[in-house]
């Protein structure tokens, strides 16, 4: 008996020896394995700072909102639980009932939710009568932020968004989110055996600070008129991409801007890719067309290569063997160079580049911007492309002079017209206003303009320049773009788009108006360019398209900050509103009149007209009456001058193949066509006689590079309106 118990002691005393052993040598470990398993530490995101409006209406802010967790394995009916969080989560059942069952024992729903449902949430998990038990304990929710945009993509381009994670992924939201981020704070809690939170050991260790709040340059109600604005544009006419922007230009404040395509910023997460990251405004670089040739003649006048009232013989002028039309095929006789900007001609500004020199051309470009991006707070900013210096020669350097073969950034021309408009001052644009504490409403930085050039021009020259934009508006081409009571200072421009070959479209164009008001103390600049707008080509320019969305966003914003007109007119809004849609007309018969009176009818209808032939009576049309056309459109006029119906043959290279057909088929000669682009050769030369009736063989050819393109789409710009229609690098 001694002998058993003896054992008894002993090997229990080698139990205790063992226990101690595993605790002096294991248990630290496990101890901090354990701990490692139960104690969690996460990060609880601060309260992101809003977004305001420059009267401070808020544009984007953060809400408190909850990650709910829910413990699968807790619930026998998943189906049954999915069916009620449905209408709670704003998710079907499938979805719901999908994401409950990806997890072995519990799951989090992946977007958070407003106090509003954590409250529905728990009220349904207490309810016995549906589950047969209380599982409020079996969800938990973590205190987290929500970002809101109260008016969807109102600005979204601009804004950005903000992912799960309260990062800034684009826009203002990425440009400026160490400031709206704010710190993040810190919550523990524990969490069983299988990794589900205890909703009771929730402790917040580090609170969270809240960010900054920004506010912006942005008038909400100017916005607003963009918005509206762009919808009217996309419906009417569907481009594949489009911008407004608005400014004050004597501070350089962005007031408006939109792109599209666009998105919802509170639904990003099924966005097309191609508008969750692109602000058209910003980050894309195209040919300008005739909105360049601001810059051409300011450097001219600048440089005194030429005045406004030097004269220069239009219509044609050929470079290093090249030959460069303008955009009516056969110009407006000698004129001035003041004359040059109001018709949009393109030998003017190509005849004042190659005045100035590349070197001069250059110096101007830099001197207003054109060099180097405008530095917006934006992300992604794009930055002109200009020809290389191996590929600067005369032609390069005349197209350049009307906006081909280069291109340069929306912003980019909004800041250089700004430079007109404040008296020399190139203005480097931007949004931010102010930095602001959201306790205080304390500011504690304020943004101030950025000078980037004191003096772009002299200031005689920028005031040649306003009054000649002006006379632009008030009597040359673009007179669409009239205020009445006002003084618009403005230009359009209508250029092609190059495709992935390295050549251009034929049918698709890139246009735009970009002016400002009042003329004499400008508030506001506007900026609208359209890519490819779905219109009949004829109907396809900055004038037609652009121009009327700017004049009227631009009325808009001078009655919104009661600018009155002047005294003894009639202001634009008080008169009838012009219809939004394309307006038609029927081609009318005028064989047997004179191109004179012929011309006069057409002009009545909106049609402008292009006579062929010597003189006489109008004996061929084309189209032929009764044919419904856009108004604008242009209609060919034959004259041959002789009895016999017989003609001379009009030099149709440069020209489309719709264009040389409508041509030959007003003079009643057939065309038989060869290969695809622009006329380059024809079997009846011009100027030899040809017969209605006979039939002339066309050979057409792609350009094979950018400035071959400028040059024939400038030659073929006889397919627009004259009175109607105004430039770019179709015509110029």
């Amino acid at each position: 008996m001694i002998g058993m118990q003896a054992l008894f002691i002993g090997v229990l005393g080698l139990v205790a020896a063992r226990i101690i052993y595993v605790q002096q040598v294991f248990g630290p470990g496990l101890l901090a394995k354990a701990e490692q398993v139960e104690q969690v530490k996460e990060v609880v995101l601060s309260q992101r700072g809003a977004l305001l409006d420059r009267n401070g209406h808020p544009l984007a802010y953060d809400v408190p909102a909850y990650l709910l967790d829910v413990k699968t394995d807790a619930f026998p009916d998943l189906s049954l639980l999915a069916s009620k969080l449905s209408p709670i989560l704003g998710a079907s059942t499938d979805v719901v009932l999908k994401k409950l069952q990806s997890g072995a024992h519990w799951v989090q729903w992946p977007t958070p939710i407003l106090e509003t449902d954590k409250e529905k949430i728990q009220s349904l998990l207490k309810d016995k009568a549906i589950f047969g038990s209380s599982h409020i304990d079996d969800a938990t929710f973590t205190p987290t932020e929500e970002r809101v945009y109260p008016y969807g993509s109102f600005a979204a381009n601009t804004l950005g968004f903000v992912d799960n994670n309260g990062v800034g992924k684009a826009g203002l939201e990425a440009e400026y989110n160490s400031l709206l981020s704010g710190q993040n704070g810190e919550v523990t809690y524990t969490q069983d055996n299988l990794g589900f939170p205890l909703q009771t050991t929730m402790r917040v260790t580090k609170p969270a600070v809240p960010g900054k709040n920004i506010e912006l340059t942005i008038d909400q109600t100017i916005q607003g008129f963009v918005e509206a604005k762009m919808d009217e544009l996309m419906k009417q006419y569907n481009p594949d991409h489009a911008a407004i922007i608005v400014t004050n230009p004597q501070t350089g404040e962005i007031l408006g801007m939109a792109s599209r395509p666009t998105y919802d910023p509170n639904h990003y997460a099924t966005a097309n890719p191609e508008a969750l990251y692109s602000n058209w405004a910003v980050n894309e670089a195209f040919e300008p067309g005739s909105t360049f040739k601001m810059l051409t003649l300011a450097a001219g006048l600048a440089t005194h290569v030429i005045s406004l009232d030097d004269t220069f013989h239009s219509g044609s002028l050929t470079v290093a063997g090249r030959t460069i039309h303008d955009w009516n095929g056969v110009g407006w006789g000698t004129i001035t160079f003041r004359q040059a900007l109001e018709e949009s001609s393109n030998v003017g500004f190509a005849t004042v580049a190659l005045k100035l020199g590349w070197s001069n051309l250059l110096k101007y470009m830099q001197d207003f911007g054109f060099l180097q991006p405008t530095g917006v707070d934006l992300p992604n900013e794009a930055n002109s492309i200009v020809f290389a210096p191996a590929s600067r020669g005369k032609v390069q350097l005349a197209t350049s002079g009307f906006g081909q073969g280069i291109a340069v950034t929306p912003l980019q021309q909004v800041a250089a017209y700004g430079a007109i408009a404040n008296g020399g001052k190139l203005i480097q644009p931007h949004l931010a206003k102010a930095v602001v504490d959201p306790t205080t409403g304390k500011v504690l930085k304020s943004f101030t303009p950025v000078v980037k050039n004191p003096q772009v021009v002299p200031k005689d020259v920028v005031q040649q320049v306003n009054d000649t934009l002006v006379l632009d508006v008030s009597e040359g081409i673009d007179s669409v773009g009239k205020i009445p009571g006002y003084d618009v200072a403005g230009k359009t421009g209508t250029a092609n788009v190059m495709n992935d070959k390295g050549g251009y479209y034929l049918d698709r164009f890139i246009v735009s108006f970009i002016g400002y008001a009042p003329a004499e103390n400008p508030q506001f600049e506007v900026y609208v360019t359209l890519d490819w707008p779905k219109t009949p080509e004829s109907n396809t320019w900055g004038s037609t398209v652009a121009t009327p969305a700017a004049r009227d966003i631009l009325e808009e914003c001078l009655q919104y900050a009661h600018i009155p007109p002047k005294s003894g007119t009639q202001s634009h809004s008080q008169q009838p509103p012009a219809a939004s849609a394309t307006k038609y007309v029927q081609t009318p018969n005028v064989t047997g009149q004179s191109p004179t009176a012929a011309s006069n009818e057409l002009k009545k209808l909106g049609l402008a007209s292009d006579v062929l032939g010597n003189d006489g009576m109008i004996t061929g049309q084309w189209p032929e009456p009764g044919v419904e056309v856009p108004v604008g459109s242009k209609m060919y006029l034959w004259a041959p001058g002789t009895g016999n119906g017989s003609g001379i043959m009009p030099d149709l290279r440069g020209t489309s193949m719709r264009e040389a057909g409508d041509i030959l088929a007003a003079m009643g000669v057939s065309m038989t066509a060869q290969g695809d682009g622009f006329a380059v050769s024809q079997s009846i030369p011009a100027g030899q006689p040809v017969k209605r009736g006979q039939t002339v063989t066309v050979v057409f050819a792609p350009p094979q590079d950018p400035v071959t393109q400028a040059v024939s789409a400038a030659a073929s710009a006889s397919r627009k309106s004259s009175a109607a229609n105004d430039s770019g690098s179709a015509e110029g």
